[in-house]
C-alpha cells in the first residue's frame, strides 16, 4: 500500500493511499497516520481521501475506529472522502457513517 500525505492550511492533514485495508496493511496505514498527526503541532481535520481505497477489511474498520479515537481526543474532525460505493456501503452497514463524515 502506497500511503501519501500532505497537509493542507498547515492544520489539516489529507491522507492519499492505494489499495485495500486488510490484514496486510491496515495496521500500517494506522500506524504511519497517528505518527504523521503527532508530529502537527496543530491539526483540525484529518481528511482520508479513498478515492484508491477498493476493499476495507474488518481490521480496516478498527484502523478507522482508532483514528476516531486518536483524532477525537485532539479535538479535531475525521473526514472520509472519494469513498467507492462498495467501501461506502461497509461504512453505512457497520455504522461508521455516524461518526465518520463520509461524503
Amino acid at each position: 500500500m502506497e500511503i501519501r500525505f500532505e497537509r493542507d492550511f498547515g492544520s489539516n492533514l489529507i491522507v492519499r493511499a492505494t489499495g485495500k485495508l486488510d490484514i496486510d496493511t491496515a495496521a500500517e496505514y494506522g500506524m504511519k497516520i497517528k505518527d504523521q498527526i503527532d508530529e502537527m503541532d496543530e491539526i483540525n481535520t484529518l481528511v482520508l481521501d479513498f478515492s484508491d481505497i477498493t476493499y476495507v477489511a474488518s481490521i480496516g474498520l478498527r484502523v478507522l475506529l482508532e483514528l476516531y479515537q486518536h483524532i477525537d481526543k485532539q479535538g479535531a474532525n475525521i473526514r472520509v472522502k472519494n469513498v467507492q460505493q462498495q467501501v461506502a456501503d461497509v461504512l453505512k452497514m457497520t455504522g461508521f457513517d455516524k461518526f465518520l463524515k463520509v461524503s
